[in-house]
């Protein structure tokens, strides 16, 4: 007699059906993770930080202090900080703000330039003869989104009355509102040994003229005690030393009122509080 003993069964092999469906799940949680490591790289650069604040375009418009060492570090500091692209500067010596406006004769330097743009190989000269452009055909060129003004200094020795400059800083104002909109950030001309006397008139019209949002910076509590022979040879114009102590303390400032992903615009008055009682400029 036969025992009814049943065959074994042949075990059904999953592992290929397994692998099938494994590995591209696998494969795709393995791109994701790439992808997540590579995000938070970018996050945490340095450079990601600077593309942020990339979405700013920068326009500079400066007279003869900005051709020089004053004008180099600030067009460096927008370059780092914006990107190339996002940067137009322009610094005529002998300007004021009406030499920059549409209506009024061209105005061509004959003592210095200094031009940085997107796309061209930079213009400089100290001296230099160049055409100033015009504020409004700069602003429906690089469209930007924040205008930086060092003007002023060149209204210390003429004799024009407070109406006429308050006049001029209307139309300035208006130019860059009107084509812009946009803040501006107006860099007041620093202590001038030969112009102590009337300075402070130049920066309270400027003050009394800018409108909500824009901010004047006061750079005569930056630069106390112009000395000639030793902050500069004029009265007026600094050598590189103090042109690069002036820069740096302006560049301190922006980076205290400029916007920054998160953080809110500090304010002016404090921060030029911290600066009093330490801007002597005088090289030992």
């Amino acid at each position: 007699m036969k025992l009814n003993i049943p065959k074994p069964t042949t075990r059904t092999d999953w592992s290929p059906i397994a692998r099938a469906v494994l590995m591209p799940a696998a494969a795709m949680l393995g791109l994701a993770l790439v992808f997540l490591l590579i995000a938070a790289s970018v996050r945490s650069s340095p450079s990601s930080a600077l593309e942020r604040r990339g979405s700013e375009r920068v326009l500079y418009v400066g007279d003869s202090l900005s051709v020089g060492t004053f004008g180099e570090l600030l067009s460096n500091y927008f370059v780092r900080n914006y990107s190339r692209v996002n940067v137009a500067f322009y610094a005529s010596c002998g300007s004021s703000p009406e030499n920059w406006l549409i209506g009024e004769p061209v105005f061509e330097t004959k003592c210095g330039y200094r031009e940085l743009v997107p796309s061209k190989p930079l213009v400089f000269g100290d001296p230099m003869h160049h055409r100033t452009p015009k504020i409004e055909t700069l602003l429906r060129e690089h469209k930007p989104t924040i205008v930086f003004v060092q003007q002023g200094t060149n209204w210390m020795d003429r004799s024009l009355s407070d109406e006429k400059i308050g006049a001029i800083l209307d139309r300035f104002f208006w130019a860059i509102h009107n084509n812009a909109k946009c803040r501006i950030v107006w860099i007041a001309p620093p202590d001038s040994s030969r112009f102590r006397k009337v300075q402070g008139r130049i920066y309270t019209l400027i003050q009394q003229r800018h409108r909500r949002g824009d901010i004047v910076i006061d750079s005569r509590r930056l630069t106390r005690s112009y000395v000639v022979g030793k902050t500069g040879g004029d009265g007026i114009h600094y050598r590189s030393e103090a042109a690069a102590q002036w820069a740096n303390r302006i560049i301190g400032i922006f980076d205290e009122i400029l916007p920054k992903p998160g953080r809110k615009v500090a304010n002016i008055d404090r921060i030029m509080d911290a600066f009093d009682g330490q801007s002597d400029l005088n090289p030992d």
